[in-house]
């Protein structure tokens, strides 16, 4: 690994160039991998990947060469694209896999496509690394939620500990008590922790065993998919230990050191069958465990020869990208004129508000970041009592944007079953759909309704909002918006509760462009 100067300028401005235009998504990826135990594992995915590079150096060099520069430089225009795009509609998500799609774009441009064969283990290394939308966190954590109380139940009640499942609830009696302890599974003994984290951690396994087969890519698959399996019995091992102890001990005991301590057990336990599967996988399948990779020593090296102008021209795109990028990211937004939400009218229709409006915790309110928001309850003359929230975000270029009620309701043990698009007629006409979901969390169940709303639009879809929010904030220079929701208990019939719900919204939809700036 011996570099001439004349070499070491190349990857070292390249690289430069490359933390210039994705420095705030960098910044932020490294905030979430320090503050999110979801994906804390990610602090150590570049160390990796710059171990494996390294050590796979010499068969890096003697690859074949096969340099593209119209499909390099076409990744490159569509990452760039994709950067624009999550910036002007908040989307991480999109700028974090933009990074990704750039270096690949960045490796076909200068060494061709065929490097990105030996290169498979990094890249999926960075795409484990990178947060998932939490829309479809939610979608993987709630059923993990629910399969690891159903299991811990049944450990629970194999050491005859008397208990009752509510969802993602399990209510236990201790001894000597006369009031039952409810214990939640959260997302953190759900497994889906441990489950981010094993999954690196079978690729790297796999990667630091592998052998010399062109089928040994099936015990890598084995082995990522088992972590799924494995992070569910192993918190459910943990939920039942908690409620096993809490029967004899009370409710300290899932307060205590032992049950944070409990944590890192599961991750040490998971570990171990892991690597317990990968030995045995190794010894049914005859073959000897030993690291070994492919080898080009054989073939002739094979320099990319560039053109003097590629790299002086990579550097100037992704620099001037980052300035545009940044311009557009930062411009002055159209001013619009709106009253504030509590000036929201009292009566909507035939709905009265009751009470006085409520606010959320500095805590929840420094989570949702809202510019302006509203909640109060309304009930109408047939005694139906609904709660409404509308958020209003002035801006969402620099990432601050609505949270859907699938992001925080899943987590907090709220079942949202039966979704369903329902058609909003609003007073004066208008029509748009909205999403529909029954809610049950085990003690209570409700009708929610709820959507997207501003700059002249009402959409069910938040992706579909996302793109309009690009499009307005490249033509119209805005990208304020507002999330409408509508929480209605059942009560005795489900039927009349989405007929109320669905005659608050319409009031409300009406009401709200004096409020949410069209």
């Amino acid at each position: 690994m011996n570099f001439s100067p004349k070499q070491f300028w190349k990857p070292v401005a390249v690289s430069l160039a490359l933390a210039f235009l994705y420095a705030f998504v960098l910044t932020k990826l490294g905030r979430d991998w320090w503050s999110d135990e979801n994906y804390s594992h990610g602090l150590l995915v570049p160390f990796v990947i710059g171990y494996i590079v390294w050590i796979e150096w010499e068969d890096l060099k003697n690859a074949p060469k096969n340099v593209s520069f119209w499909l390099g430089g076409g990744t490159i225009l569509l990452a760039l694209l994709m950067l624009l795009a999550g910036t002007l509609g908040a989307e991480l998500f999109i700028q974090r896999i933009s990074l990704v799609v750039m270096l690949g774009g960045i490796v076909i441009y200068f060494w061709g496509g065929q490097l990105l064969k030996f290169l498979v283990v990094p890249f999926l290394l960075l795409l484990f690394a990178i947060p998932i939308p939490q829309i479809i966190f939610n979608k993987i954590a709630f059923p993990l939620q629910m399969w690891a109380s159903q299991l811990a139940i049944w450990g629970i009640r194999v050491f005859e500990v008397p208990s009752v499942r509510k969802g993602n609830v399990i209510e236990i009696l201790p001894i000597g008590s006369v009031q039952s302890i409810a214990l939640e599974v959260v997302e953190a003994c759900s497994g889906i922790r441990s489950l981010m984290t094993l999954v690196t951690l079978a690729l790297v396994l796999w990667y630091f065993t592998r052998e010399k087969s062109r089928f040994d890519w099936v015990r890598a698959l084995i082995l990522m998919l088992s972590a799924i399996p494995i992070a569910i019995i192993t918190n459910a091992g943990r939920v039942t230990s908690t409620g096993v102890l809490t029967y004899y001990y009370g409710k300290q005991s899932a307060d205590s050191f032992s049950h944070k301590f409990s944590g890192w057990l599961v991750y040490l336990v998971a570990l171990v069958l892991l690597m317990g599967l990968n030995f045995v996988i190794k010894k049914v399948s005859g073959r000897k465990s030993k690291v070994e990779s492919q080898s080009f020593a054989s073939q002739t090296p094979q320099t990319a020869h560039h053109r003097p102008i590629a790299i002086p021209l990579i550097i100037s795109i992704l620099v001037l990208s980052a300035f545009f990028i940044n311009w557009f990211e930062n411009r002055s937004e159209a001013e619009v004129s709106r009253a504030p939400l509590r000036e929201l009218p009292s009566k909507l229709g035939n709905w009265e508000q009751r009470g006085s409006d409520t606010r959320f915790s500095e805590q929840t309110e420094a989570v949702l970041r809202t510019t302006d928001y509203i909640q109060r309850d309304y009930a109408n003359q047939s005694g139906r009592t609904s709660n409404l929230y509308v958020g209003y975000f002035a801006s969402q270029k620099t990432g601050v944007t609505y949270h859907s009620p699938q992001n925080c309701l899943p987590g907090a043990g709220w079942e949202m079953k039966q979704p369903e698009l329902v058609e909003i007629i609003t007073p004066n006409g208008n029509k748009f759909t909205a999403n529909r979901y029954f809610v049950d969390n085990g003690r209570s169940k409700s009708v929610m309704i709820y959507w997207y709303q501003g700059r002249g639009r009402a959409v069910s879809s938040e992706y579909i909002d996302k793109v309009y929010t690009i499009l307005d904030s490249i033509l119209r220079q805005r990208s304020d918006g507002s999330m409408v929701r509508i929480w209605t208990p059942v009560g005795n019939s489900e039927a009349e509760s989405l007929q109320d719900a669905v005659d608050l919204s319409a009031q409300i939809a009406d009401a709200l462009p004096h409020f949410v700036p069209e």
